[in-house]
């Protein structure tokens, strides 16, 4: 049966005009972490040339599973969790999965804490987790009916470590959820600290999963050892597993993104085979998208280890130019050591708007808005910005 390429009059009008209203304020997104200017009109000619965008495909369950007929990008969905985990310093002995974003990261890394801590103690575990973190982390605790204790977060938003250790139950396993880069703030808890109380405290059995949705696309690739180190399950300061989400930094235009974890971590899910899959089914959601691994591919092939230095080089400058043009406007402007997000004194609701600003309110600070400065960033974008956002 022939189909038709195109809709009717009346919705390519609509889809007309709506493409171009969201064409004309792409840079005027600055609140949220997204690449603007992400570069895949080459991609998707290829899609078209290729006939590829008009086959369903679909990547199902392990992407490094064998024996496997049904069309995939399986071997695209590995290359891309292999290039991020030999850049956390996995050296060779991780799994991985392209989730569908952040929160879902962040759903197996909990789910895959709470099997890898069954396995070593009866008693159920503990979800810890800073009150600055990601709202998604709490919210998952519920869905997974853990229960979870709130711990305090400094005034610039990395975990309060003192805290975190009067509320951790020595006798139950400890699951901690590590917020690399706060949603707000853009704070970076302290695994340094974090272990420090753990070993005060001695939990029978302890997981740490990072939420590293924004950073972790970015600081393993800088040069600042400092800034390497703080991804790095190599190191002293290990971790568990890591959620990154691919639409931040990494650059992809819709949702996506990458978990990742040790293999003896992914041993701890491997049960309940499914025949008629030829195997286990360790991911959450069976069913993903093919094109998603296609997509990251293209852009971690175009890009490279060097491009993405760059590009977290640029984004950290120009949060940087932004501060300082702001200060130089008379508005307070707060950052932390790091971090691409900047956020200061709230300005008028007209510029939040205008900007798509994301806004909150602490009591030392007031009330305040942020700016994550990334790729697309120029000193023109910020001094713009700046200029509108000194205006009371």
């Amino acid at each position: 049966m022939k189909k038709s390429l195109f809709p009717d009059k009346k919705a390519f009008a609509e889809l007309q005009e709506a493409a171009e209203s969201i064409a004309s304020r792409k840079f005027n997104q600055m609140g949220y972490p997204f690449d603007q200017d992400t570069g895949f009109s080459g991609f998707y000619r290829w899609l078209a040339d290729t006939g590829l965008c008009d086959i369903t495909l679909i990547n199902v369950g392990d992407p490094y599973k064998k024996n496997w007929d049904m069309l995939n990008t399986d071997k695209f969905e590995r290359f891309c969790i292999d290039f991020m985990a030999d850049a956390c310093g996995f050296e060779g002995n991780h799994w991985g999965v392209l989730s569908n974003g952040g929160t879902d990261g962040n759903m197996h890394g909990i789910y895959f804490g709470r099997k890898a801590l069954a396995a070593k103690s009866p008693l159920p575990p503990i979800l810890y987790v800073s009150e600055e973190a990601h709202y998604s982390v709490k919210k998952l605790g519920d869905i997974q009916n853990i229960e979870t204790r709130i711990v305090g977060a400094k005034e610039m938003g990395s975990i309060d470590a003192e805290d975190l250790e009067r509320k951790l139950d020595p006798s139950r396993p400890a699951l901690v959820a590590v917020a690399v880069g706060g949603t707000f703030k853009g704070a970076i808890d302290s695994l340094a600290e974090i272990d420090l109380a753990i070993e005060s405290r001695k939990p029978v059995a302890v997981y740490r999963h990072l939420d590293a949705a924004l950073f972790g696309g970015y600081l393993p690739f800088m040069d600042d050892p400092a800034a390497k180190s703080i991804i790095d399950a190599k190191g002293g300061r290990a971790f568990d597993s890591i959620a990154i989400s691919g639409h931040k930094f990494l650059g992809l235009n819709e949702p996506a993104g990458i978990f990742i974890c040790s293999k003896d971590t992914l041993s701890c899910v491997h049960e309940n085979p499914v025949a008629y899959l030829n195997g286990v089914i360790p991911t959450i959601s069976c069913s993903r998208s093919g094109f998603d691994a296609l997509k990251l591919y293209w852009h971690l092939s175009v890009l490279g280890r060097n491009g993405l230095k760059k590009q977290a080089e640029h984004s950290l400058k120009m949060a940087r130019y932004l501060q300082a043009k702001l200060k130089e406007k008379g508005v307070r402007a707060w950052r932390n050591d790091f971090s691409n997000t900047v956020f200061f004194e709230r300005p008028g609701d007209e510029v939040v708007s205008k900007y798509a600003l994301a806004c909150n309110e602490y009591p030392v600070f007031g009330k305040l808005a942020h700016v994550v400065a990334m790729q697309y960033f120029t000193e023109e974008i910020a001094d713009a910005f700046a200029a509108d956002a000194a205006r009371r």
